[in-house]
């Protein structure tokens, strides 16, 4: 064999090596590194003639090829286009794209001693800066950017601060996003000048958080609803079924004495009897989970609805945690013992409770009285609420909701807040702690509750307001619309309406007041959903 056929090949290799390498050398890889969850660049083409400029959001930890390199900027190429950037946001690899030495919290914040774990005692304060160990790989999302979790080091020691709250400046911590957002300074008179501004403003996280979609986990584009209790969920299947026009059941898993209606597994971790909270267990968790899926396959949409902060079991069991005198005693406050919406453990407990729903195959979880008792203001001076970290009501109210909604957005729920009326109409948050923007910012779906006999006489200048359900409707409806709008990407926006002591044809009427106002989606508030107070109802469906 001739010498020059070996010959030949290893020239060729070679020259392809060289190649390579000098390709490589020319046009080499680098990281995209930006402050935000993705660098902004622009595109700029013709469109019809005309030149077109489209800002385009590039991925921190984006790997991209540099095709040519100017002193202080780059070209670079990122699907299948060129881009111009500057060279200090180009980083040779990914762990220094990603990693930070310190980050700033949005709000005040706690802790978590393991990822997704529970709170700590420990907390950051709104626009505190953080000092990061490391970031994992894996809590990087090469999606958007985003850092999932932080490991930092507080009081020398170790703890995880989760990524939605975290910036990389102090400046971004502290922007004020709430600048357009319209509120009552009536509380003022009752606490101290600027004390509205302080709770509805300054405490509240407005940063423009879009909501999620899940793809194995369609919500309804209009939700047609009635709520039911445990026991006619499980036992009346068929009829509900049955129902024209009705796509959603939203059932109480836990109620307003704090009994959950299932056997939940969960209470064991946070009451010394869990025996109290599940006593009165009309279903196990399997079956459950079997007649939620035999609902699903019928094409409905199922909802547990919880009540959070109205709860004499959890409170009893955890006095230190719930509403109380001066001197620690629990106080009946509403003939109710109420767990203090300042409380990690309560919100701790629910949210267990929520996780646990999910699990057994709910599409959504609702938090019903997620506020505080109504009627405390005059009574400041005896009541205890715990307030450990001096929030505010609202602050207290969007980070229990921001809590839950980072931990079952891993289970790819839906979450929901029902809110009261009268905090809408005032643009304030009544002293319950519910106030419109701060809640619709976090929660995927927002629930009103304008029932037409809590309405006085004379509102929105309607004499009777509960013999007028379309007047009363339209009324309320416009007003929200007016708050709602001034949030970026707020929350659905979906009416509980009043099913008992009317008739069909006033049901219809609030449905239309919905439609016609652009929010076709209803919930029909039945305290237990009897077949015989459906029946009386159901026409106007």
């Amino acid at each position: 064999m001739n010498k020059h056929t070996f010959i030949v090949p290893i020239i060729l290799v070679a020259f392809l090596f060289f190649l390579v390498i000098t390709a490589y050398a020319l046009h080499p890889t680098r990281y995209i590194k930006c402050s935000t969850s993705a660098l902004t660049v622009q595109k700029t083409y013709l469109k019809n003639g005309e030149a077109v400029v489209e800002n385009v959001k590039i991925p921190k930890g984006t790997k991209v090829k540099v095709h040519e390199k100017k002193e202080t900027s780059s070209i670079i190429s990122y699907d299948h286009y060129k881009y111009k950037v500057k060279n200090t946001h180009l980083v040779k690899t990914l762990d220094d794209a990603i990693q930070t030495d310190y980050v700033y919290c949005r709000r005040l914040v706690n802790l978590q001693n393991e990822k997704g774990g529970k709170l700590s005692k420990v907390v950051v304060k709104k626009g505190e800066k953080v000092k990061v160990l490391s970031v994992d790989k894996e809590d990087w999302n090469q999606n958007t950017g985003q850092v999932n979790w932080y490991k930092v080091s507080k009081n020398k020691k170790t703890y995880y601060l989760n990524g939605v709250y975290a910036e990389s400046t102090k400046n971004a911590a502290l922007k004020n996003y709430g600048s357009n957002i319209p509120y009552s300074t009536y509380w003022d008179k009752y606490y101290e000048d600027g004390y509205a501004k302080d709770a509805y403003i300054s405490q509240i996280d407005y940063k423009p958080n879009e909501k999620a979609v899940y793809e194995n986990n369609q919500m309804p584009k209009n939700v047609k609803a009635i709520h039911v209790s445990m026991n006619n969920f499980v036992h009346n299947q068929e009829y509900i079924e049955s129902l024209n026009n009705i796509n959603t059941i939203i059932v109480e898993t836990k109620n307003d004495e704090g009994s959950i209606l299932y056997s939940s597994d969960v209470c064991k971790n946070y009451l010394s009897d869990s025996n109290r909270a599940i006593k009165n267990a009309e279903v196990s968790k399997d079956e459950l989970k079997k007649i939620i899926k035999q609902y699903q396959k019928k094409g409905f949409y199922v909802v547990s609805r919880i009540v959070t902060f109205k709860d004499a079991v959890f409170a009893q069991e955890n006095p230190k945690e719930s509403l109380t005198d001066k001197k620690d005693n629990l106080v009946l406050y509403n003939n109710q013992y109420w767990p203090s919406a300042y409380s990690r453990k309560a919100w701790m407990y629910n949210v267990a409770i929520a996780k646990e729903c999910a699990d057994l195959g709910f599409n959504e979880i609702q938090f019903d009285y997620v506020r505080f008792p109504d009627g405390t203001a005059g009574s400041k001076s005896k009541l205890n609420f715990h307030n450990t970290y001096n929030e505010s009501k609202v602050a207290a109210i969007q980070g229990f909701l921001q809590y839950a909604k980072e931990e079952l957005s891993q289970k790819e729920v839906y979450i929901a807040a029902d809110m009261f009326a009268w905090p809408i109409v005032a643009c304030d948050d009544q002293d319950i702690g519910q106030f419109l923007p701060a809640i619709a910012n976090i929660v995927d779906v927002v629930c009103p509750m304008p029932y037409l006999d809590h309405f006085n006489y004379g509102s929105f200048g309607i004499d009777y307001p509960s013999e007028e359900p379309y007047n009363t409707l339209t009324s309320f409806t416009k007003i929200s619309k007016e708050q709602i709008k001034c949030i970026k990407h707020p929350a659905k926006y979906r009416t509980w309406i009043q099913g008992y002591n009317l008739d069909s044809k006033e049901v219809n009427q609030e449905i239309k007041a919905l439609i016609d106002n652009d929010y076709p989606g209803y919930m029909v508030w039945l305290a237990s959903g009897d077949p015989n107070d459906i029946e009386k109802i159901k026409n106007g469906f």
